[in-house]
């Protein structure tokens, strides 16, 4: 009989044995606390931050209008917010729906084929990343300025969330179920519907989870574009007409219906039970791929991404005037008369944009790492400020244009604190699942050791949470890109957003042309430089 066992028989430790590990108080408080306290506790906590500031006078009184004022405007005129909130919510929902089926179509036709599952991530990629509000002219080119225009948006803000979470949960299938399935005669198609599926609806609810207040982001671009009615339009009129509570209502409206979704999303998880599954192990995981065949899914997309363009322009009904070719991008870039001019220009823009977008990922990632170590460690802060988080990422940062002008001016700050919007929220969200994701049993040994939180997050959450950290890094470079293009449309009229808003204005459409083929190009490979770390790191973490 083995000493342990002799101990536990004996039901009393030696003297000299390792003390057992103490409950942390969190945990306690936890499961005193109900989850409801500390939602309140955390809106209530940000309400009293709001009101400081309005009566201080730290900020100007035109920006920052006093949280009673905005209340008597929300109630003294609701139906007018409730009319505008609701095309608004339909069209996102629609564009949601609609990104949830093709995301899981495209993810499954990866998983059945293996070879084109890096290839649909990257045709995903490239559509995400396309500067879509400037883009805004050409979709309505082909749709008209209507509601398809509109549920476009809508799908492709919410799209590359929804593809990224379902790949990633079908890699995530249980590596011995899916093998007792294939033993018992199941093949590819078996495995996906009978195990893939479920272990992926972790990967799935919070790719939804992301999706859901893109999509309503989506709908609200669409509609500073032209629309009859929606909070994107009375956003717009509001701004324009100086007034500042109404401006803050619709920002408020807009905010409770993204933490709407996201709280309906959360609960069908919930009761589908879609639980992280500790430590799974990737079906397909194996050795690395070999250059050839990397090749092969670098350029696959490259040529998916070719034959749609053409296809758009020869069936899509899309004018030649508008929509140039690839020929005609080469043409502007390389024989045109002013081929060298072009150029120059291009990359002085593309530099401009480039730094913008370092800036953000930066320092977002870097708030975001340093965030989620500490509400990690405490996860009574954990509790008090997830639901200020999740909010942050429905509010349309467009509406708080006018604000963070007032503090940051229109200069580097600027473009951080507004990429910082886009960024924060979806990589701490990816970082503190990952840092959680630690098995009880390690934790416990350097507790018993007396290790205290930081051992415990150096030790033990930090090492096993690198693969996690770079698929945030992953996430957050299409969507650092997007903060620097949407700083620079709105705000500083520089980089490639101006130049491609300028080229729009002024119909010169081979430069907006060869502007989309270079920031997709960049994004991409940047994507691809991270992508590349973070299957090196998953295999080395998972050996």
């Amino acid at each position: 009989m083995t000493t342990i066992e002799t101990t536990r028989r004996q039901g009393a430790a030696p003297s000299g044995s390792p003390r057992r590990p103490k409950v942390p108080r969190e945990s306690r408080a936890e499961r005193q606390v109900p989850a409801v306290v500390w939602t309140v506790g955390g809106f209530a906590l940000a309400l009293a931050l709001w009101w400081i500031v309005a009566i201080s006078g730290v900020l100007p009184a035109a920006s920052v209008p006093n949280p009673g004022a905005v209340a008597g405007d929300l109630v003294a005129n609701f139906p007018f917010y409730l009319s505008n909130a609701m095309p608004t919510l339909v069209t996102a929902l629609e564009g949601f729906a609609i990104a949830v089926v093709v995301s899981f179509v495209f993810g499954a036709i990866g998983s059945l084929t293996g070879l084109l599952e890096r290839s649909v991530s990257r045709v995903g990629l490239a559509i995400y990343c396309l500067p879509l509000p400037a883009l805004l002219p050409l979709i309505s080119s082909l749709q008209g300025p209507g509601q398809p225009t509109r549920i476009t948006m809508a799908f492709l803000f919410s799209f590359f969330p929804m593809l990224i979470g379902t790949l990633a949960g079908l890699r995530a299938t249980p590596a011995d179920t899916a093998a007792i399935v294939y033993c018992a005669g199941g093949g590819r198609l078996k495995i996906l519907l009978k195990v893939g599926v479920r272990s992926a609806l972790p990967y799935i609810i919070g790719g939804m989870r992301i999706a859901g207040p893109g999509a309503l982001l989506g709908a609200l671009v669409a509609e500073f574009s032209g629309a009859e009615n929606g909070l994107g339009v009375a956003l717009v009129v509001s701004q324009q007409k100086l007034q500042t509570a109404q401006t803050w209502g619709i920002a408020i409206v807009a905010t409770v219906l993204g933490g709407a979704l996201y709280a309906v999303i959360t609960a069908v998880g919930r009761w589908l039970r879609a639980e992280p599954v500790e430590a799974q192990t990737s079906f397909a995981a194996g050795p690395g791929v070999n250059p050839l065949r990397r090749a092969l899914e670098f350029l696959t997309p490259a040529l998916a991404l070719i034959v749609i363009w053409l296809a758009l322009i020869t069936f899509g009904g899309a004018s030649p005037l508008v929509f140039k070719s690839p020929i005609d991008v080469v043409n502007y870039l390389v024989s045109n008369e002013a081929a060298a001019d072009h150029r120059n220009a291009l990359l002085s823009d593309w530099l401009t944009t480039m730094r913008d977008t370092g800036m953000i990922f930066v320092v977002g990632m870097a708030a975001a790492l340093l965030a989620g170590c500490v509400l990690v460690s405490f996860p009574v802060l954990l509790r008090l400020g997830l639901p200020l988080l999740i909010a942050s990422q429905c509010v349309p940062q467009i509406a708080f244009i006018p604000l963070l002008v007032a503090i940051c001016g229109r200069g580097p700050a600027f473009i951080v604190v507004t990429g910082l919007l886009v960024v924060f929220f979806p990589a701490m969200i990816i970082i503190v699942t990952a840092l959680e994701e630690r098995s009880r049993s390690t934790i416990d040994v350097v507790t018993v050791f007396s290790g205290g939180r930081w051992s415990v997050l150096r030790f033990v959450r930090l090492p096993g949470a690198v693969p996690g950290i770079l698929n945030a890094a992953r996430i957050s470079i299409p969507l650092a890109l997007f903060g620097a293009l949407v700083a620079e449309w709105l705000v500083t009229g520089t980089g490639i957003a101006q130049a491609m808003t300028t080229a729009t204005t002024t119909f010169d459409y081979s430069r907006l042309w060869a502007d989309v083929v270079a920031v997709t190009v960049t994004v991409i490979v940047l994507y691809e430089v991270v992508a590349l770390l973070h299957e090196r790191a998953a295999r080395r973490f998972a050996g």
